[in-house]
């Protein structure tokens, strides 16, 4: 891996723990649960909101000055990529059947659990688009767990990712964006727009469409996408676990949605590395071995 995509991936780690961990002790700590109010006058919001969108913008500079980033992809077994797709799979098959459920409950006069009434019917196509993209993910998983290989015709079905993409930021635009604080705001808004371009940049990647640009762009929105989710839902899962949650956020099946979404993107990008390490390897040896021959 080249030095600048590594210590990209270095500071990625290191922000998103240090991040999440100040967050968690504003949330658990100086945080007063009745009125709403932090009890630090922000102090460790700057520090924690300023060190994710610094660092993501770091790892986005990394990985764009990054010269060697070229665009291929082996055809080969990838256990990584696809064990992280069919995780990614299962929970956005439990996030659409949390939300479908919501809907069914809600016509019948229920009370729903995942989503609140009032936004209940917004969630309906983001519901069904997340079953597509599902179903997508299977098939990617698949794909690259028996090593049929990128990039070919099965590229173009990740479009239907990147139109959850989008139908992530409109429900998050209609529903969550108005009633949140500006913090939370930078990571469910400016996250999903880095995921969003990860989406469409994997998707021309996988299609062969895009060349090496794709592929920087890939690198350049997963980890800036990874950094600011990781670092939102994983402080949100340990608040949750202390009993610390509060009604503002977004439904937690679609944060850990979205939290598989960034393991997923971590796990291609690192082994996308590995493939380019590989096949670096593997010509100089045929070049050597051609020299050999010439020199016989």
């Amino acid at each position: 891996m080249n030095k600048k995509v590594k210590l990209a991936f270095v500071l990625a780690g290191i922000g998103i723990f240090a991040a999440a961990a100040l967050r968690c002790v504003q949330m658990l700590c100086f945080f007063d649960y009745d009125t709403g109010f932090v009890t630090d006058s922000g102090l460790l919001t700057y520090i924690y909101c300023g060190a994710a969108i610094g660092v993501s913008l770091l790892c986005m500079l990394l990985c764009r000055v990054d010269k060697k980033l070229c665009a291929r992809i082996e055809t080969k077994r990838n256990a990584a990529a696809g064990a992280s797709a069919l995780l990614m799979c299962v929970f956005l098959f439990l996030c659409a059947a949390a939300l479908l459920r919501d809907f069914y409950l809600y016509r019948n006069n229920q009370p729903t659990y995942f989503v609140q009434a009032s936004h209940v019917t917004t969630h309906l196509p983001f519901a069904v688009l997340t079953l597509l993209f599902a179903i997508v993910s299977l098939i990617f998983s698949i794909i690259w767990l028996t090593g049929e290989g990128f990039p070919s015709g099965t590229g173009g079905l990740w479009a239907i990712g990147s139109v959850w993409g989008i139908s992530y930021m409109i429900v998050t635009f209609m529903t969550y964006s108005a009633v949140a604080t500006t913090e939370e705001n930078i990571f469910t808004v400016g996250g999903g727009a880095m995921m969003l371009l990860f989406l469409l940049s994997e998707g021309k990647l996988l299609s062969g469409a895009g060349g090496k640009k794709a592929l920087r762009s890939t690198y350049v929105f997963g980890l800036s996408a990874a950094v600011l989710w990781m670092t939102y839902v994983i402080s949100n899962t340990v608040l949750i676990i202390a009993g610390r949650g509060y009604a503002t956020e977004m439904p937690y099946v679609i944060q850990l949605a979205m939290l598989c979404l960034s393991v997923h993107s971590l796990c291609l990008l690192l082994t996308v590395s590995g493939q380019r390490a590989s096949a670096k390897a593997e010509s100089n040896l045929e070049e050597n071995a051609l020299k050999d021959t010439g020199n016989a």
